[in-house]
C-alpha cells in the first residue's frame, strides 16, 4: 500500500512539473511574440478607407472576436486563427455600409487546411461607389494568408499567421461636362502591397489572447507628391469561455496616426448546435451590434445589425459552406 501511495505521489509530481513547464514555455513564447509585434509598429500618417464592420460573423460581436476567431473569417481579423480550421471553408459576404444605396462592399474567402503546415487562405475584399450607373471609385484587396501552430499540446496552443495584400484603388473618371462622370477623363489608379501579422494563444481551450497588426510594412500608394500611406493599426484581444457554448470577447483597437483608441466587447452564445447568437458594443463611435449564425448540413448563414450614432444602421449578410467531415 505504501509503495502505491509513493508511486501515485511521483506521478502527480511529474504531471505537475510538466504542467508548469508547458505553461512557462507558452508564456515565454507569447511574451516574445508580443514584444516583437509592439516594436514593429511606428507612428505614421495614413490615408485609405477603413470600416470596422467587415463581415456579419465579426460585426455581430461588436468586431471584438479577434482572439477567438477559428474559422475562415479569421482571414480578416487575425490570420493566426486559421490554424484552428478543421476543414475546407468557402465564405462570402455582401452589404451596403450605413444603408447607402451608392456604396457597396463584397468579400470572398477560400480557406484550405494543409496538414501540419497549417491553413492557407485566399480572399478578395472590394468596395465601390457609383452615381447614375457610373463607377466613381473602387477599392480592392487581393490577399493570401497562412496560419500555423508554433506550439500545441493538451494544455496550451500558440499560433502565428500572416497575410500578404495587393491593394488597388481606381479613382474612376472626373465629372466631365455632364457632371455625372459619364463623359469625364480617367483619373488613374494606384497600387500597394501590405503585410499583416497575427498571433493567437490559448490555455485549456477556455482562455485566449490575440494580437493583430495591420500593414506592418507601412505601405504607400502613389508616388512623389501624390504618395499616401495606407491605414495601419494594432489590436489586442482577449477571450474567455466560462462554460461550453458561451464565449466572451474584449478588444482594444488603435489606428495609427493620432486616432482615438477603440474598446470593443461582445459575446457569442451557442443556443443550439446549429444556432449561434451574437451581440456586442464598441466605442469611438459608440455602437451596438447583434446578429446570429446558422450552421446546418455544412451550410453557413450569418446576419448582423450594426447601429451608428449619426449615420443609418448597417445590415450585413454572409453565406458559406464548410467541408468539414461530420
Amino acid at each position: 500500500m505504501s509503495k502505491m501511495k509513493t508511486r501515485t505521489c511521483k506521478i502527480k509530481k511529474i504531471y505537475s512539473q510538466r504542467l508548469c513547464f508547458s505553461q512557462c514555455k507558452f508564456s515565454k513564447n507569447l511574451i516574445l511574440c508580443m514584444f516583437t509585434f509592439v516594436i514593429s509598429i511606428t507612428l505614421k500618417a495614413q490615408v485609405f478607407t477603413e470600416i470596422t464592420e467587415i463581415a456579419a460573423p465579426i460585426s455581430g460581436t461588436g468586431s471584438s472576436n479577434m482572439a477567438t476567431a477559428a474559422d475562415a473569417w479569421a482571414f480578416l481579423v487575425n490570420p493566426a486563427g486559421l490554424s484552428r480550421l478543421e476543414g475546407i471553408e468557402v465564405v462570402s459576404g455582401f452589404y451596403k455600409p450605413y444603408g447607402l444605396s451608392f456604396y457597396s462592399s463584397q468579400t470572398g474567402i477560400l480557406a484550405v487546411p494543409v496538414g501540419r503546415l497549417g491553413t492557407v487562405a485566399i480572399g478578395y475584399q472590394g468596395s465601390s461607389s457609383d452615381y447614375s450607373g457610373n463607377l466613381l471609385t473602387s477599392e480592392s484587396a487581393y490577399s493570401i494568408s497562412h496560419g500555423f501552430y508554433l506550439q500545441k499540446d493538451i494544455i496550451s496552443t500558440l499560433s502565428i499567421g500572416y497575410t500578404v495584400n495587393l491593394y488597388q484603388l481606381d479613382y474612376g473618371q472626373s465629372a466631365g461636362p455632364s457632371g455625372d462622370g459619364s463623359d469625364g477623363i480617367d483619373l488613374g489608379s494606384g497600387y500597394g502591397f501590405g503585410i499583416d501579422l497575427g498571433i493567437q494563444g490559448s490555455l485549456h481551450e477556455r482562455s485566449w489572447i490575440g494580437l493583430f497588426a495591420k500593414n506592418v510594412n507601412s505601405p504607400e500608394m502613389g508616388s512623389a507628391l501624390s504618395s499616401s500611406r495606407l491605414p495601419r493599426s494594432l489590436a489586442v484581444g482577449f477571450g474567455y469561455e466560462p462554460y461550453y457554448g458561451l464565449k466572451t470577447n474584449f478588444l482594444i483597437f488603435q489606428a495609427i496616426g493620432g486616432h482615438k483608441t477603440q474598446y470593443r466587447a461582445g459575446i457569442e452564445y451557442r443556443v443550439m448546435p446549429w444556432l449561434i447568437m451574437r451581440t456586442g458594443v464598441n466605442t469611438e463611435p459608440n455602437r451596438i451590434g447583434f446578429g446570429f449564425g446558422v450552421k446546418k448540413w455544412g451550410l453557413l448563414m450569418d446576419y448582423a445589425f450594426v447601429s451608428h450614432p449619426v449615420l443609418p444602421e448597417t445590415h450585413q449578410f454572409s453565406l458559406g459552406y464548410s467541408f468539414k467531415k461530420r
